[in-house]
């Protein structure tokens, strides 16, 4: 099966993308990438292998994860690397297929009280990092009760691998950040936020949430038109993402993503 234009580049964005931050294993027909800052990584099919991976090369890389106490986790995109969905999951994986996106012309609807952030907005990056992290514990798009009390303990806790890392990252352009406030409470700081992630002319749009107390108005759709715009302004020709789910998918959907794939991410939380 040969894949199209598109995915191909996205198959090259995928293999450039992990490099700046990471030391990379060549393992079998996979490529372990290994952060050396940030957030962990994962192993990917290698680019340009034609190398059909067996049950045991599976094994091979989740064991050498295993011993450098790294997260058990791989990703691929099922229309490039067909057929291995069935290896995986033989080897004892848990699969999950997500929708895989890419924007179709420009984005629609409006940047509401989305903005971008540099690395000197410190405190909102890390008001925004925090309610992030408080919207993927909670998961999917309904509304709760976590709201600012919610973030601002996760301020105060720290979230992921650090601040300054993160605003590193911003300053030297090699990840872009969005903000977003709530309209009837703008100065109570962001109540959600998103990234892009540049390499040549592709990026990728990740951790875009919202804080669940301030879901279903329109919060998400206001930062993807916001990222969306800030790559195509920088000259950006392929903006992508993968959603968790279809309802995820549509909010992408009704900024002008297109369903191009599935995105596939394995992982062995429970296997020992």
């Amino acid at each position: 099966m040969t894949a199209s234009p598109r995915l191909l580049a996205l198959e090259n964005y995928y293999d450039s993308a992990p490099r700046d931050r990471s030391r990379v294993e060549e393992l079998g027909p996979f490529t372990l990438f290994v952060a050396t800052s940030g957030w962990p990584y994962y192993a990917r099919p290698r680019l340009g292998c034609t190398t059909t991976a067996s049950v045991d090369d599976v094994h091979a890389v989740l064991a050498r994860q295993r011993e450098l106490g790294v997260p058990q986790a791989l990703e691929w995109v099922d229309e490039t690397t067909p057929g291995l969905i069935k290896v995986v999951r033989a080897a004892g994986a848990r699969v999950e297929e997500c929708p895989l996106l890419a924007l179709d012309g420009h984005p629609n609807g409006s940047a509401g009280t989305a903005r971008m952030l540099t690395a000197a907005d410190r405190a909102d990056v890390a008001a925004a990092q925090s309610a992030v992290a408080v919207s993927f514990e909670v998961g999917g798009t309904s509304t709760g009760t976590a709201g600012l009390a919610a973030r601002d303990a996760r301020v105060r806790a720290g979230t992921g691998p650090g601040l300054d890392p993160l605003l590193e990252r911003l300053a030297e352009g090699k990840l872009r950040m969005a903000a977003v406030a709530a309209p009837d409470a703008p100065d109570a700081g962001p109540v959600g936020g998103g990234s892009h992630i540049p390499v040549g002319d592709v990026t990728e749009v990740v951790g875009v949430g919202v804080l669940p107390a301030y879901r279903r108005r329109g919060l998400a759709g206001n930062l993807t038109v916001t990222l969306a715009r800030d790559a195509l302004e920088r000259g950006v020709t392929t903006v992508f993402c993968s959603a968790q789910s279809d309802d995820v998918a549509r909010v992408y959907a009704a900024v002008g993503f297109r369903r191009v794939g599935t995105a596939c991410i394995a992982s062995m939380e429970a296997h020992q």
